[in-house]
């Protein structure tokens, strides 16, 4: 019974480190650049007119009490690289968007090396 007492502890330790994390909850968009069309970046549709591209950074929301940091993994891909283009550029979460071709894809939410959501994009025509 000695024994058990310290794996038991051990273990229960180990469970309350796992959840002691940020959690994701959604992504915000803030533009860093100043497109000449207007554009939509939100955690529940993209949209962007073909031929354009936008600055973004990138801020992860938590629904816990423990906050992302800029040194927690983001990775933004484009499911079909011929209608949006996503690219890192230097800094911490952010982001290149360009709209490639008129059509629709998502752009998959990668947090800490785990898939969290599938943003849906429309690439349109312009004005």
């Amino acid at each position: 019974m000695t024994r058990l007492v310290p794996a038991l502890a051990a273990l229960l330790a180990a469970a309350t480190l796992a959840g002691c994390g940020p959690r994701y909850q959604t992504i915000v968009f803030e533009l860093r650049s100043q497109p000449p069309i207007p554009v939509r970046l939100g955690a529940d549709e993209i949209e962007i007119p073909v031929g354009i591209a936008v600055s973004v950074h990138a801020r992860l929301e938590s629904s816990s009490n423990i906050e992302f940091v800029p040194d927690d993994a983001l990775d933004l891909d484009s499911e079909d690289r011929g209608i949006l283009a996503a690219d890192p550029t230097p800094g911490s979460h952010n982001f290149v968007f360009v709209g490639v071709a008129v059509g629709e894809t998502c752009l998959t939410v990668e947090v800490e090396y785990e898939d969290e959501e599938c943003i849906p994009v429309r690439v349109t025509a312009p004005g």
